[in-house]
């Protein structure tokens, strides 16, 4: 019986262990707009105030016809730095991405296909993660504003539909060619 309680106890600290983290932060405050024109005058002014931003989602990306599922943490620290750490089922790392203005760093170490779609839009990496949580990365991006925030954008070969139209983001559907990538935010914090 001891044994078995023993058992029982190791798998479960290993579950909790292995557990995906939160992100650590305050909440980050909706827009208090009524028109189009107030939220992109409100988003510009998170924007140049913008002190990083993490959010934990949900993915899922159809690249090459294959799907994959899997739950990350989205890091943006500013305009050139963020983070991409893509979780196992079980909540352990499967993949962490840096980038640094161009400069793309993997471990474990990925082809350049793999984040081909971060090149194809004119955008450092760090401007697509400030995108695909809600700020508009730079006055030159084509964005569609609704009164709660971003519509839809879109930058180089991407576009970027908000659905629905939040800030911060709710869910983001990025599309390039037939390529696609479902984001759910479950929490942004700053």
């Amino acid at each position: 019986m001891r044994i078995r309680a023993l058992g029982f106890g190791l798998l479960a600290l290993i579950a909790v262990s292995c557990r995906t983290g939160r992100p650590d932060g305050a909440p980050v405050a909706a827009l208090t707009s009524t028109t189009a024109e107030e939220a992109a005058a409100q988003l510009r002014a998170r924007r140049a105030e913008f002190g990083g931003m993490r959010s934990l989602m949900r993915v899922r990306a159809t690249t090459n016809g294959k799907t994959q599922s899997f739950r990350a943490q989205l890091a943006v620290h500013d305009a050139q730095r963020m983070e991409l750490v893509a979780y196992t089922p079980v909540g352990t790392t499967a993949m962490k991405m840096k980038a640094d203005g161009d400069r793309i760093i993997t471990d474990p170490e990925v082809g350049p296909a793999a984040f081909a779609f971060l090149r194809e839009t004119g955008l450092m990496p760090a401007e697509v993660g400030m995108l695909l949580l809600g700020l508009p990365p730079r006055d030159d991006t084509r964005i569609e504003y609704a009164p709660t925030g971003i519509a839809s954008a879109s930058a180089g070969a991407i576009t970027v539909q908000f659905d629905p139209p939040s800030f911060p983001a709710k869910r983001v559907v990025v599309t390039s060619g037939a390529d696609r990538i479902e984001i759910e935010h479950d929490e942004v914090v700053r």
